[in-house]
This record gives structure tokens, sequence and C-alpha cells, in this order.
């Protein structure tokens, strides 16, 4: 994750005791991941598309599908009692909320008790959001700006708009620089940072540091 934005806005939130702050999950699945939650699938029919078409299916439960710019950074997508099963899974890159001994006890017991725990696919997520189920609110994409959602989900994208970046999947911006054409820039936005702590920490003459963060970082 990079912050693209100062984002110190999320301290002053709106935000009930007891209650969580997140942005949703993307209920698509176009790389058709197996793993993945049976009602984030794409239609069998599609499953020889080439992966570059993968992208163009959006499935109608996923909470960004009906969001467009300007209104998505204001207007995230509500939770209503007759919405899709998915509009109420967050993606657990940013979350908001106020630390207690109270909370992490009920999280802890829940953890521990809850049948729910052994159908988890994503284990972090998923445990928020079946313990605050009804105790979140959604935060609009820009705070954790999922890198798909620039492709999968245009309408609501805009790359100025980005608070904090998130490289979801396995494989990230310090692992590799060989990607997919449509992810190369934004992956070199994460290089370019790189590059900035690069010249400061040799700038400051510590080289202990920069041969520790070296040797994680693919050459």
């Amino acid at each position: 994750m990079i912050v693209m934005r100062n984002m110190d806005e999320l301290f002053d939130i709106d935000l009930p005791d007891g209650w969580i702050a997140a942005a949703h999950a993307c209920a698509c699945n176009p790389m058709k991941f197996a793993h993945y939650p049976a009602d984030w699938c794409v239609l069998p029919s599609e499953i020889l598309l080439p992966r570059s078409l993968f992208y163009l299916r959006i499935p109608e439960n996923c909470a960004f599908t009906s969001l467009e710019h300007p209104t998505a950074l204001t207007h995230p997508t509500q939770i209503q009692s007759d919405s899709p099963r998915a509009y109420g899974l967050l993606n657990s890159g940013t979350v908001v909320l106020r630390p207690s001994e109270e909370a992490m006890s009920g999280l802890t017991e829940f953890l521990s008790t809850s049948p729910l725990v052994s159908t988890f696919r994503f284990p972090d997520q998923d445990l928020l959001a079946a313990f605050y189920e009804g105790r979140w609110k959604p935060l609009p994409w820009c705070y954790n700006a999922l890198k798909t959602l620039r492709k999968i989900h245009p309408p609501l994208w805009r790359d100025e708009e980005i608070r904090c970046l998130h490289y979801i999947f396995a494989v990230k911006p310090w692992q590799t620089k060989v990607v997919d054409e449509w992810e190369k820039e934004m992956y070199q936005w994460w290089w370019d940072r790189y590059r900035l702590l690069e010249d400061h920490l040799s700038q400051e003459g510590d080289e202990e540091t920069l041969k520790l963060i070296r040797g994680n970082i693919a050459q």
C-alpha cells in the first residue's frame, strides 16, 4: 500500500461507539480464483475468455458496480436489509476503529467460539465483517483503492482522488517489475516512492537500513 494523499480526515468521521469503518470488498472475480465465494464468480460461459477480457465482467452483487465519479467519493454504497450478501463484506486494507480492551475481548471470544470462522475465505476481513455485522460504516473507495478497481470499475476511479492505493493479490510491486500492461503505471508509482526513500537514506548515510530494505526488493 502507498499513501497518495493525506487522509487525516478519517480521524474525524462520525463513527458510533463499537463500530468500525472500512471500504467494501470488490465482489468481482475476473481472474476466476477457485477459492473466491461462489457469488463472486463470473459466468461459466465466460471461462474461455482471454485473461485480458476477464475484467469486462462485473457482477451486479458488487457494491462498486453502481458507483460513478464524483458521487462515489462521498456516497459509498450503503448496506440495506435487502442488499446482496456481498454488500456486507469489507476489505481490511484500511480500517478505522477505536481500539479498546472491550473490542479486543469481543473479537477474541468471537474467534474462539463462532461456527462461522471455519467458513471464512478471507480470514481477517471476514472476521471483521461478521463480528461487526450491522456496525460497520462504508468508506469511499479512495481510502482503500484496490488496484483492480481501476480496470474493473472505471466509472468511479480517478487517479488524482486516491488516498491510499492497495496492491491486492500476491504479486507486489517490490517483488517484480514484470506485470500486465494495465498495472504498469500503478506499480511505477510505488517504485517512484521507493527511489525517493533510497535517495533519502543515502543522503543520511544510513547504509544499514538501505541494505536491509534492498534485501527484500526485486532489483
